[in-house]
């Protein structure tokens, strides 16, 4: 059983201000604590999803019917502004929408109660997933930190890369956030040994440090290309704002509306992200009537993701075994892999997300993917995070001639950090 959210009433919030201002209170006593090290009670969190309805990845305009089939209660509170209860009637938090496609869920349930709650939803639907931020994506992230903080004050990075599929045994699959949000230390006397690559880092230092060194750290060992967790430090005060890999936010400063302001201003990038993705990636015929007769041609740019360490045969079988013969697998995907090789396959398969297809060559070398039209753009980026962090970190990625990192240091330059609202 989930827990009650603590000491909130949600039938008492009659506004979006009324929230605010809640959650402002709330996040200063807890960074009170925090500075006393005398923490009592959760921080406030932020789990971003995507919402669409399914239909040609348009979004859907009722958004507590895609929840409530999954067991959350949706009260309307002010305009694109609910409260969240479970089946039970428990007080889970606030969900907003942000955007067409892009809502936060904020929370004060501890973590290891919201994440598995959130899981349970999103695994169960769909029409919802995690936004995906992938290592390209937070290094073009961490530019902005860089550019929009005082080089005095302190960044955090965490780099996480497991090889999971070097090692020839069934794999159970792990949730992937709730590795990365709670990593779970084994006791020395029952701890597995298992023989494969595994980093996780956690870098805190300087901003101006950082930015003079990680390039040369990264181009050294190649994990740390693997970005999985990165703060914005916050301009109202001490702490910041830490962004994880599947779309978590954990306020770590004095203001909620601070914190908020950062998801806004992430999310925005992403939205454009996604919207970037799907023009330039979505495959399809045209006919064109210009010259006499029809001519049809084909549009879209395949995403192309080059391994700089080829997969072994033993690895490239254990990823393809894992992705398609079991049902919820990392990457959430579906389809039967037709074999043209030791380590070549080509998958004419479904995103478990809105269903959609895509289709897939996969390789020791890499993979192509063709995205036809109507699939939507968040494929791509759970695909270029999963392929960071548990295939090749340094993986490099295109979507046509184009790198995936300039597509994403363009959807940053059309939104204002300074003008959010």
């Amino acid at each position: 059983m989930v827990p009650i959210m603590p000491e909130i009433d949600i039938g008492a919030v009659s506004s979006r201000r009324d929230m605010v201002r809640f959650l402002d209170g709330y996040s200063l006593e807890r960074k009170e604590e925090l500075d006393e090290r005398k923490s009592k009670r959760p921080l406030v969190k932020t789990q971003l999803l995507e919402v669409l309805d399914g239909s040609h990845c348009r979004p859907g305009e009722d958004y507590s019917r895609v929840f409530e089939r999954r067991g959350l209660r949706l009260k309307v509170i002010d305009h694109d502004l609910y409260g969240v209860r479970d089946d039970k009637g428990q007080s889970i938090g606030f969900l907003e929408r942000l955007s067409p496609r892009i809502v936060a869920l904020y929370s004060m349930l501890e973590s290891k109660h919201l994440t598995p709650a959130v899981r349970r939803v999103v695994i169960g639907s769909s029409e919802l997933d995690w936004v995906w931020l992938s290592g390209l994506t937070f290094s073009v992230l961490w530019g902005l930190v860089v550019k929009l903080s005082p080089p005095s004050r302190f960044a955090k990075l965490v780099f996480t890369h497991h090889s999971v599929y070097e090692v020839d045994e069934e794999l159970e699959e792990a949730d992937t956030e709730e590795e990365l949000t709670e990593p779970q230390e084994e006791s020395e006397d029952t701890a597995t040994v298992i023989e494969r690559r595994a980093a996780r880092f956690q870098l805190i230092d300087r901003i101006h440090v950082v930015s003079e060194r990680l390039g040369a750290l990264q181009r050294t060992y190649s994990p740390l290309y693997a970005i999985s967790q990165l703060r914005f430090p916050s301009p109202a005060g001490r702490g910041g704002h830490d962004f994880y890999e599947n779309g978590r936010v954990t306020n770590r400063s004095v203001s909620f509306r601070d914190h908020r302001l950062h998801v806004l201003f992430v999310s925005r990038i992403y939205e454009q992200l996604l919207g970037r993705t799907e023009r330039q990636a979505w495959y399809s015929v045209q006919t064109s009537l210009k010259t006499p007769g029809e001519f049809r041609k084909i549009i879209g740019a395949p995403l192309t993701v080059q391994f700089v360490e080829p997969l072994s045969t033993t690895t490239f079988e254990q990823w393809i075994k894992s992705t398609f013969e079991r049902s919820r697998n990392r990457f959430r995907l579906w389809g039967h892999p037709i074999r043209l090789g030791p380590t070549k396959v080509h998958v004419y398969g479904l995103d478990r997300h809105l269903w959609q297809p895509i289709f897939l060559e996969l390789t020791a070398k890499g993979c192509l993917a063709i995205i036809p039209n109507g699939t939507c753009g968040n494929t791509v980026q759970r695909l270029v995070t999963n392929i960071q962090r548990y295939l090749d970190p340094s993986a490099k990625v295109f979507l046509g001639g184009q790198r995936y990192e300039e597509m994403v240091q363009e959807a940053s330059t059309s939104i204002s950090y300074d003008s959010l609202e």
